[in-house]
């Protein structure tokens, strides 16, 4: 399997952080290339909540279905592939000062015997390096446009 790693300090509180970001409903506002994203359980929150979505990759879209484990309020959980692409997350989430330090690391597998591998290395883990770091950025974004808002609007009650 293929891990790529990435972490990035998000200006939040981490249950602030952690509250946006665990909130399914919010993943094709900030995950790149994620989108119909739907529970699949009636658990919709925690271990054995399961998700399918579709995820952009290399000009596709797959659809998979993800089941998280090892949830922890605040602090992060595991999400397995049940189909689709063979993958693991790991979402954590740890308090650095005032902000956030949110790590995502994904593993995975292309199930083609030889080509996967060639195809892996050519081109597939460019392009999740890369959409891990547009969807860290893009969560840092909201925080941050959040962040700039309430000084500007609590600048402009005092006058």
């Amino acid at each position: 399997m293929t891990r790529i790693e990435a972490s990035a300090i998000i200006p939040g509180a981490p249950d602030e952080v952690f509250r946006y970001a665990s909130d399914w409903q919010k993943w094709a506002e900030w995950f790149d290339g994620v989108s119909d994203v739907r529970p699949t359980t009636e658990i919709v929150r925690g271990n054995g909540a399961r998700y399918a979505y579709k995820v952009r990759v290399l000009g596709f879209k797959a659809t998979v279905e993800t089941e998280i484990t090892e949830f922890v309020e605040g602090r992060g959980w595991k999400g397995i592939a049940r189909k689709g692409i063979p993958h693991l997350t790991y979402w954590l989430f740890e308090p650095v000062d005032a902000h956030t330090r949110f790590t995502f690391a994904q593993e995975y597998r292309i199930p083609i015997p030889v080509v996967g591998g060639l195809l892996d290395v050519a081109l597939l883990r460019k392009q999740w390096r890369g959409i891990i770091a547009t969807s860290l950025g893009n969560l840092r974004r909201h925080f941050e446009t959040r962040e700039a808002g309430s000084q500007v609007g609590a600048g402009s009650h005092g006058a």
